[in-house]
């Protein structure tokens, strides 16, 4: 069976007055229908900007693009205006980090998701507001009947990111791109959003590509995981393969990094020393190399992602060390066991 979402070689580059900027370098994945495909990296890595492409959103005068994005008969990367306009809220929706820039500031909330309702489904308007305020209600916002009709600015920055959730859940859409949706939630709002896309998936067996920093929400959402750095996916796995035998340093890092249970008496969480890379100006070969506390010469030349796993098929890195050595630098890191040990329990 065909992939729902099949991203080849996915480019995209930005003329600027001190050279190209190259936001997304060569990016490849898929998505299959049901499943949830978790996108992970520092901001700057490329996250937002791969996902935006895929709807047309970084198309400007400036930008240039290469590679693939193909949704069942649509090619994204080439679509037309039309094309896209077709596509996106009805079959591919997302959710906007900020949904105070990504609302109108002057329309009501409601008004806006009967707007989108209306443009991709022949119902009318009254059928439309009664489906709204359903929506509000399911994700969370208290009297929802009242404020469907509130403009943006009258709702809390929680209630904001949950009407965008209900705004991008209106047309129930095959693919769902989520960049940082529980971002502005409480732990308990989060919990009810993260289970409406769960039911969201089983229910209709909507794909999702899910961008987020949080590696425990990764845990326990997440089919696949695709980790950034400097625009490029330096490791691509199963869930579970990522967080028991992470093969990239860089993730070795965001996993070390998080705060588990075992590590409430130290003083500091560890973390990665540097800064991440320029994307006008990247060092040559590994991205991550002048971050890395285990570069070597071979680091100086761009390694492929592929698979390095004989036992683990699927599980694809971006790094020259073999995975022994890996293995051995890991337990003398001593960051890895705890992450893998706080999500085992």
């Amino acid at each position: 069976m065909a992939a729902l979402l099949q991203v080849t070689d996915l480019e995209v580059a930005f003329r600027t007055h001190d050279g190209p900027l190259r936001a997304v370098d060569g990016v490849s994945f898929a998505v299959d229908a049901g499943q949830i495909v978790a996108v992970v990296g520092e901001s700057g890595s490329g996250k937002s900007v791969m996902a935006m492409t895929l709807l047309g959103l970084t198309r400007g005068a400036n930008a240039s693009f290469g590679g693939t994005a193909q949704f069942g008969d649509v090619e994204l990367v080439g679509a037309t205006e039309d094309e896209l306009r077709a596509v996106r809220g009805a079959q591919i929706a997302m959710i906007f980090q900020n949904p105070m820039t990504a609302l109108n500031p002057v329309q009501r909330i409601g008004r806006q998701i009967v707007e989108q309702i209306r443009a991709h489904e022949p119902v009318s308007r009254a059928a439309a507001r009664a489906r709204t305020v359903e929506l509000l209600d399911r994700v969370g916002i208290p009297q929802a009947a009242t404020r469907v009709d509130a403009f943006p600015h009258e709702l809390s920055g929680g209630m904001r990111q949950r009407a965008m959730i209900a705004l991008a859940l209106s047309c129930q859409p095959r693919l769902l791109i989520a960049d940082e949706p529980t971002t502005a939630l409480d732990v308990t709002i989060q919990a009810q959003i993260l289970a409406e896309i769960e039911e969201l998936r089983r229910e209709t067996g909507v794909g999702v590509v899910f961008i987020t920093h949080d590696l425990g929400i990764v845990s326990q959402i997440a089919d696949q995981v695709l980790v950034m750095y400097g625009g490029r996916v330096v490791e691509s796995a199963p869930v579970d393969a990522m967080f028991d035998d992470p093969q990239h340093p860089y993730t070795w890092g965001l996993l070390g990094s998080a705060p588990t249970a075992e590590r409430a008496r130290r003083s500091r969480l560890p973390a990665i020393g540097g800064s991440p890379p320029s994307l006008l100006r990247p060092p040559a070969g590994c991205h991550f190399a002048p971050r890395c506390p285990h570069s070597f010469d071979p680091c100086g030349q761009t390694p492929a992602l592929r698979d390095r796993l004989a036992d683990r098929p699927g599980h694809l890195d971006r790094c020259w060390l073999e995975p022994g050595q890996k293995r051995r630098l890991r337990e003398v890191d001593g960051q890895i066991g705890l992450a893998a040990a706080e999500r085992a329990g």
